[in-house]
């Protein structure tokens, strides 16, 4: 028998702190993709969407692609991309449909003008059309903030287990799998979710230092050993959102038939409690002056070392919805004579505008960055440099994030300044792959210090050049001290912002 399903993408991680708002533009300047388009795009891609296609294909699937929409981290989603979005998904789905399952990729931390779980907002919307009882499979961040209605509008959520998330792919594939176990009646899943009273935990779910995210993930694997245990999806949660539901959770994927919901409620009881004895053990970033020091150091070395040293700018980091136009970082860069130097990705339309129209090879003076919020992480800086590079900014992802997906950073500019080459950009990119460097001719592997805006996604393409490694903390809006946001929205008492007794 030939299954009917819907694949459908709709992401965005939302920061509510931002100043900015979320639109069409944001989505087209990623992807905004219809039909079988979407089949052509991500097909043999690393992404969630593609490991769908691969069980499609495994299984004899007949995929229905309907809408897939992805923006680049930002500020809340507006009202009309939200209505624009939606509608067209609806609008396909009635006429495509009756369907056997649906598959859809969402983030999980989505919050729109009129929803703080813009994730249900959406899944709502597709139960409006398609009815209760399709089987629905979601994957989900690592990051998702998880709303309790969630486990009532999805019987199966397959998180990544990665961060840098490398395993999209992979979770799409599980959950695609899941679902067709669903459609032939091998299994009746159905969700539970859990949560900690905590707004921080899991290390912000790293695992590439061994810590504690990976110690839960082994927990995790333990609990899915049990006949009917599906899945244990542990998400880290994305403090940079003031949702109630903000800060990690625990959602059991469990077989109705082989175990009911206050057992598979107590593998998440379990689990949380695991990541609350964990609470104290956090990764913080060095501050600035101390980052500067450990560049000039490691610079000074004899011999020196093989492979360039890679800065990230944790806090102006666009893959959680800061501005990406700090200048913090550069700055000090700048005043300590750094040589052999690359950083970006810097967002500012205006001065990336300038810069093409004067054309590769002219010297010119402007102001640069700064310019959303002068206040935070640095303000406009005025320097003289020489245009070397002009881009229309699209590339594709080499990997091992989006592997294949096309990306863009827009009209993009690399602008030298004494020994350091500026990547200044008009559509926001985290730092993720080599290839958005290279898109303004800079090869990563032959600088002697890149300075990334990111906070770990960089690692999954840098660490294997990098001859070392610093995470620093230069100002910025994604600062790791919460103690500096305003929650109203979030429910209180939650660690580490009011003591909290396990």
């Amino acid at each position: 028998m030939s299954f009917r399903v819907a694949v459908i993408e709709f992401i965005n991680e939302s920061n509510t702190f931002t100043v900015m708002r979320t639109g069409m533009h944001d989505f087209h300047a990623s992807h905004y993709f219809k039909g079988d388009e979407i089949l052509a795009k991500f097909k043999g891609t690393g992404s969630e969407v593609g490991g769908c296609i691969d069980v499609a294909e495994d299984r004899g699937w007949t995929p229905v692609f309907i809408t897939a929409a992805h923006a680049e981290p930002g500020g809340i989603v507006t009202e009309a991309a939200r209505r624009e979005i939606t509608t067209e998904c609806l609008r396909r789905l009635q006429e495509h449909g009756p369907f056997d399952g649906l598959f859809v990729a969402l983030h999980g931390a989505m919050v729109t003008e009129t929803d703080q779980d813009g994730d249900s907002q959406f899944l709502r919307e597709i139960r409006s059309v398609v009815g209760p009882e399709v089987p629905l499979a979601v994957t989900l961040d690592l990051h998702a903030n998880i709303f309790d209605e969630m486990a009532d509008l999805a019987q199966i959520a397959v998180s990544f287990r990665t961060y840098p998330h490398v395993d999209m792919h992979e979770a799409g594939y599980e959950a695609a799998d899941l679902l067709h176990r669903a459609m032939t009646g091998d299994i009746t899943p159905r969700l539970t979710m859990t949560r900690p009273a905590m707004l921080l935990g899991c290390d912000d779910g790293r695992t590439t230092e061994d810590g504690p995210m990976c110690r839960l993930l082994e927990n995790a694997a333990e609990e899915m050993k049990a006949p009917g245990v599906l899945n244990v999806a542990i998400n880290a949660g994305f403090t940079d959102a003031d949702v109630w539901a903000a800060g990690p959770s625990v959602l059991v994927t469990h077989d109705t038939a082989k175990v009911d919901s206050a057992t598979a409620a107590g593998i998440g009881t379990r689990i949380c409690d695991q990541i609350w004895a964990f609470r104290d053990e956090w990764k913080l970033p060095v501050s600035l002056p101390e980052c500067i020091t450990q560049v000039q150091g490691l610079l000074q070395q004899k011999p020196a070392p093989q492979g360039p040293v890679v800065v990230a700018d944790y806090a102006d980091n666009p893959g959680a919805g800061s501005y990406s136009d700090c200048t913090a970082m550069i700055a000090a860069l700048l005043e300590a004579g750094i040589s052999n130097a690359a950083a970006g990705a810097l967002w500012d339309p205006a001065a990336a505008t300038i810069l093409a129209e004067a054309g590769v090879g002219a010297r010119v003076t402007l102001s640069i960055g700064g310019k959303c919020d002068p206040s935070v992480g640095g303000g406009p800086l005025e320097l003289t440099g020489e245009v070397r590079a002009i881009s229309d900014g699209a590339f594709t992802f080499e990997g091992p994030m989006f592997t294949g997906l096309p990306g863009s950073t827009g009209l993009s500019v690399c602008f030298r300044v004494e020994g350091i080459d500026i990547m200044i950009v008009t559509d926001r990119m985290q730092m993720l792959d080599q290839n958005i460097f290279r898109l303004i001719g800079i090869e990563p592997a032959s600088k002697s210090v890149l300075a990334v805006k990111s906070m770990q996604h960089f690692k999954g393409a840098f660490a294997p050049i990098a001859s070392a490694i610093i995470t620093a903390d230069a100002g910025g809006l994604c600062t790791p001290d919460v103690s500096k946001r305003s929650y109203s929205r979030l429910r209180r008492p939650v660690f580490p912002l009011e003591t909290v007794h396990a």
